[in-house]
């Protein structure tokens, strides 16, 4: 239950003291001063009600209602307070505010589980005054701003908090672990109560005379289920949670157990046992046991064995126990043994993992002890025997896969002389090593409260220092809090001094007989009591001072790990980095000073003073890491600066190169030259230092562009580079932003072609190569093809003007390196630009030579067909540089074939002239062709057996076709013989056709008959034939018979033929029907129209009517039958055509079935 604390008493003057600050006027503080009057009384009748509760027999819910009342109200007063604290002063930040934020913060922290703070002194003897008043919250900076926000860290380290907690008899021992809370009082009782759960306290007995047990010696395991009670008189009780009675431990009588190690493998279990653990007794035995409670709850005693494993060599109390294991080796363990006046260091292996299996009755711990006792490695503290109590410090430390380990690394033990504390340091021991280090004996701090004849007015009232040696004492990470009869002091392990006393009074104002103190490692919380009451002693942030002691011995590491915050760690790193400057390490105070907040420019004025760039080198690179992305221009200015710092460097060395070599070469032709061999030898190894060191500072600035490219000022950049003359980083920078085009032109500027050449090939875009091309082109044409040639994303019609220029430029080969790059792109990339195929075109024509027009009537010919170049153009340039045969191939595909067999006969190739005179398809125009070539033979006077050669070749020309052409007085007997052969011919011929004109008419003659027969063609029918179609006679209507013996009706037959053909078939038939239906009907008419008129001229007009109806019915009929009795429909096409089609209609299969399903005849059913 929470009870009003002193503090929010001091609460009503200390607000006072703030709003004093914020009015003014007199009607304010007037207005003031009432209020704070009522509040003063209201805060008087708390005062008494909080006092009187003690003295009140009244339950707890009722207590707990009037603290509640109590503490509303005074909420309520304080809020009107601060609400008139603001409307004094609506201006300005009210200092209210901040002390109802600082009280708001405290409320929050008592109500998240801190407890509250006890009243006490410090060992400098000041009150515990945190908020006494104005001064203590207010500290000023030197800009003059007053910091005004109670900052929670001025509460103290330590703080002991009664546990309201009503004992119902005296408290004989006590105990926590793992948030269990185990008390023995008298009357022989055990109260066992979850701190989580305090309402819910589990009462069991120990079955011993209440009387006697007066005192006892109490030790719970890590998980809290386990309780191991121990009498002066011998008696040893065994208690696990859930029991009603603790059990005698039967093999345990006659020894008084006074320390106990856990088992750290159980922490962690879910098993009921303790696993192996370890305990001494009063008589300097060591034994090994196992605690389980066993299948019978309900037993009287539990019969757990235990067994002697060791003994110590002096027959001393052990006073305290504990055993640890490595935490890199789970089978090597270490086992400290304390007494009064010795320590006992015991390193060796025992396997406590109990997956190890049943190790047959053995001893775990056996043969560890009794060999590490038989040489025994031990700390021993002369003089009279100590309190030898035992403290060991475990840590969470973090592994590789994420999870924590508990490993120990501090201990404490009580000697005579004073504290003897140090670390563990787990490595590679072995037996008869130590893991402990940086060990010390700490005296025990004199006490400052009053003694006790002093506390009974017996002197006059000096304090005198008494040393008296503490009864427990615990361990937290930084301190060692000892325990002692009246009072609890906590002493620093980094400075080894005194920070904390509490003197322990009760309400009357006496000390407290304070019996023991306990640490529940599981939750880090360490009690105390005496035989009436509880006390928590709250430790809050232990570590929030120790950056300073580290700092304070210069151990700037450790410091900055034990930082709260950034002003801390700036304040560690500006001592650092002053420290280190004062020492002469200017690189390491530099990265230092990039990390505190000392101003950029007075830092950085440091480091230029010392004149040494690599210094402030090293500085800008430090601060440069801690800018962020968005101090863009704090970023550009330090790498900028650090561009030109490098660049410093680099001619520095670069100098001192130049230097060191023409020493080299300088004191060879000297006198002095046995004195300078040695130096000539050593001048290579300088040389080389220098230049890695060059190396090392030219990769050093590469990094840095590379890094914040993004930042850097390109133009700048280029100056910088251009003013020291670094080409090197010129290009590597301009390479590094992608500015090819800039380094492109560098290369042309110094006249490296080659290398601007290849920087495009690597680099360029199409459009770098369209506009350096042509310079390139005429420097170095060759390299440029080559690598214009691996471009597959280049546009050869754009390089037309390159190529051009190229070519304008002359030279026996100014042809060669265009034609091969359009050869290229023609066959191998498969280009398909006619620009490219004419340009192309006309770099072959100019290029061919007069005798050999290969390459051009390749070209003409293979990409002819597809017509990717223009043929007119090509005609015109195979014309401007005589390209005769390649002339004839174009006027033969522009189909001028008269035009190309007579430039071919101009220029006397009559060979060329047969070729194009074959190609046309007109035979009349290859025979005109052949009758030139022949012409053209016969008047250039050939023999005339060529010429005759010549006819014979052509498969079109005869004798009599040349003949014309020979003069008059030619001589035939060259050619009498073809003369001859060509008149067998044509008689041949003669006969031939007549042979063909017989017999045509014999065919005409034979088709007559078989005209004439057709009219007399017959079929004989019997008198039962009927139709295929409907099955009636046949005779009763018209009808139709097919040579196939199938007969039809004239109207079945319509009807079968109109179903099976296509829609304009079937219009069509019904057309013909009734025409034929017309004309019969005026016919008809003709006949039996009345008489009228001239009988003669009447019957001369119908007949001639009725001749023209008849005429036109005939040819009707003709029409119709050729549609509907062109073929039979049974074995003709029609039926061929239904072929695909159901032997049954769907309509009569599913009118079958419904029939069935009503019992209707179904013989018809499939």
């Amino acid at each position: 239950m929470d009870k009003l604390q002193p503090k929010d008493f001091t609460l009503l003057q200390q607000c006072a003291d703030l709003l004093d600050l914020c009015v003014d006027s007199k009607e304010q503080r007037a207005e003031l001063a009432r209020r704070m009057e009522a509040i003063t009384q209201h805060m008087d009748r708390l005062r008494s009600t909080v006092a009187s509760l003690p003295g009140i027999s009244i339950s707890q819910h009722d207590q707990e209602k009037v603290l509640a009342e109590c503490k509303s109200d005074l909420n309520e007063k304080l809020a009107e307070l601060a609400d008139y604290g603001k409307a004094s002063a609506p201006e300005e930040m009210s200092l209210l505010d901040d002390f109802a934020e600082y009280q708001s913060t405290v409320r929050r922290r008592e109500s998240s589980g801190g407890a509250p703070e006890a009243s006490g002194e410090f060992v400098d003897g000041r009150k515990d005054d945190r908020i006494s008043g104005l001064g203590a919250g207010m500290t000023a900076d030197v800009d003059g701003y007053i910091t005004t926000t109670l900052d929670a860290e001025d509460a103290p380290i330590f703080s002991l908090d009664t546990v309201q907690f009503q004992v119902p008899n005296k408290i004989i021992s006590l105990t926590v672990s793992n948030d269990v809370l185990i008390l023995v009082i008298e009357g022989a009782k055990i109260l066992r109560i979850k701190l989580q759960e305090a309402h819910n306290i589990i009462e069991a007995s120990i079955p011993v005379n209440p009387v006697s047990l007066r005192a006892c010696n109490v030790f719970l395991d890590p998980t809290g289920r386990h309780l191991l009670i121990s009498t002066p008189q011998g008696e040893s009780f065994y208690y696990h949670d859930g029991w009603d009675c603790a059990k005698p431990l039967s093999r345990l009588k006659n020894m008084e157990i006074t320390a106990v190690a856990w088992n750290g493998m159980a922490w962690t279990t879910a098993n009921s046992s303790t696993r192996t653990i370890l305990f001494g007794t009063h008589d300097g035995k060591i034994y090994e046991t196992e605690l389980r409670p066993g299948g019978d709850a309900k037993a009287k005693r539990s019969d757990i064995p235990a067994r002697c494993v060791a003994e110590l060599p002096m027959r001393e109390k052990i006073t305290g126990i504990a055993m640890e294991s490595f935490p890199t080796r789970r089978k090597q363990n270490l086992v400290l043994v304390a007494t009064g006046t010795r320590l006992y260091q015991i390193i060796g292996a025992a396997d406590l993992d109990p997956r190890s299996g049943d190790r047959g009755g053995s001893s775990v711990f056996e043969a560890m002890l009794r060999e590490g006792l038989a040489n025994p490695n031990f700390q021993e503290i002369p003089g009279m025997p100590g309190p030898g109590f035992l403290a060991v410090h475990h840590s969470e430390t973090p592994l590789r896969n994420g999870r924590t380990q508990t490993v120990a690394t501090d201990f404490a033990w009580l000697t005579s002389m004073g504290v003897f504390f140090g670390r563990f340091t787990f490595g590679a021991q072995e037996a008869d090593d130590s893991v402990v280090e940086n060990a010390a004996l700490l005296p025990y701090p004199p006490t400052t409260h009053p003694t006790a004849d002093q506390r009974a007015g017996e002197t006059n009232g000096e304090m005198e220092d008494i040393v008296e040696h503490p009864l427990s004492l615990a361990l937290t990470e930084f301190h060692i809090v000892l325990q002692y009869s009246d009072c609890v002091k906590a002493l620093s392990m980094l400075s080894n001094k005194p920070v904390y006393e509490q003197l322990v009074q009760s309400s009357d104002g006496t000390s407290e007989a304070l019996q023991g103190l306990t640490v529940d490692e599981r939750k880090n919380t360490y009690w105390i009591f005496s035989p009436d009451n509880i006390y928590e002693l709250v430790v809050t942030d232990e570590d929030r001072d120790v950056w300073d002691i580290y700092l304070s011995r210069r151990q700037f590491d450790a410091a900055l790990q034990h930082c709260y915050n950034d002003a801390q760690r700036d304040t560690v790193l500006r001592a650092q980095a002053d420290h280190l400057f004062s020492l002469g390490h200017y690189a390491e105070s530099a990265e230092c000073f990039a990390r505190t907040s000392v101003s950029f420019e007075e830092a950085a004025l440091k480091f230029v003073d010392m004149h040494d760039g690599n210094v402030l080198k090293s500085y800008l690179l430090s601060k440069l890491k801690t800018l962020r992305k968005q101090d863009r221009t704090q970023v550009t200015l330090v790498v900028m600066w650090l561009v030109e710092i490098y660049l410093g460097l680099i001619g520095d060395v670069e100098a001192s190169i130049s230097t060191a070599g023409s020493s080299t070469a300088a004191p060879a032709e000297s006198a002095a030259a046995a004195p300078r061999a040695d130096t000539q030898k050593q001048q290579p190894d300088a040389t080389t230092v220098l230049e890695s060191k060059k190396t090392g500072l030219q990769n050093e600035l590469y990094a840095l562009v590379d890094e914040y490219k993004a930042a850097i000022d390109p133009n700048t950049t280029y100056q910088l580079a251009e003013s020291h003359g670094r080409r090197d980083f010129w290009l590597h920078y301009a390479m590094l932003r992608g500015d090819y085009s800039r380094v492109v032109e560098y290369y042309m500027e110094k006249e490296e072609n080659v290398q601007a050449i290849e920087t495009l090939g690597h680099y360029g875009t199409p459009e770098m190569f369209y506009k350096y091309a042509p310079a390139l082109m005429r420097a170095e044409p060759a390299v440029l093809v080559e690598v214009l040639m691996r471009q597959p994303d280049l546009a050869p019609s754009k390089l037309i003007p390159t190529l051009m220029r190229y070519e304008q430029q002359g030279g026996p080969s100014s042809s060669n390196h265009a034609i091969r790059y359009l050869r290229f792109c023609i066959q191998k990339q498969m280009c398909r630009d006619p620009i490219v195929y004419n340009y192309y075109l006309t770099l072959l024509a100019k290029d061919s030579l007069a005798n050999d027009e290969s390459e051009l009537m390749l070209f003409l010919t293979t990409y002819g067909k597809d017509m990717l170049y223009d043929p007119d153009y090509a005609l015109r340039m195979c014309k401007r540089y005589t390209r005769i045969q390649s002339c004839v191939h174009l006027y033969s595909l522009l189909r001028l074939y008269e035009d190309a067999v007579e430039l071919a006969l101009k220029q006397g190739d009559i060979e060329l002239a047969q070729i194009h005179a074959e190609r046309p398809d007109d035979d009349k125009l290859c025979k005109r062709l052949w009758l030139k070539i022949a012409k053209h033979a016969i008047d250039t006077k050939e023999p005339a057996s060529e010429v005759m050669e010549l006819v014979r070749r052509s498969n079109r020309l005869g004798v009599e076709d040349i003949l014309p052409f020979f003069p008059d007085f030619t001589c035939v007997d060259d050619f009498k013989d073809d003369i001859c052969v060509a008149l067998e011919d044509y008689d041949a011929q003669i006969q031939e056709l007549r042979g063909e004109m017989d017999e045509s008419t014999r065919s005409a003659e034979t088709m007559q008959r078989d005209m004439a027969n057709i009219k007399n063609r017959f079929a004989i029918l019997n008198a039962d034939e009927t139709c295929q179609t409907c099955g009636q006679p046949l005779w009763l209507r018209q009808f139709y018979i097919f040579p196939c013996q199938h007969s039809f009706h004239g109207d079945c037959l319509t009807r079968q033929v109109v179903g099976s053909c296509n829609r304009v078939q079937r219009r069509r038939i019904q057309e013909l029907q009734s025409q034929n239906t017309d004309i019969a009907k005026q016919r008809r008419q003709l006949k039996l129209a009345p008489l009228a008129g001239n009988k003669q001229q009447r019957d001369g007009k119908t007949a001639e009517s009725d001749e023209q109806l008849e005429q036109q019915q005939r040819r009707v009929k003709q029409q119709l039958d050729a549609l509907v009795a062109g073929e039979c429909v049974l074995c003709g096409e029609p039926m061929i055509k239904t072929i695909s089609e159901p032997f049954i209609d769907v309509d009569l299969a599913n009118s079958l079935a419904a029939s069935a399903t009503v019992g209707e005849d179904d013989s018809w059913a499939i």
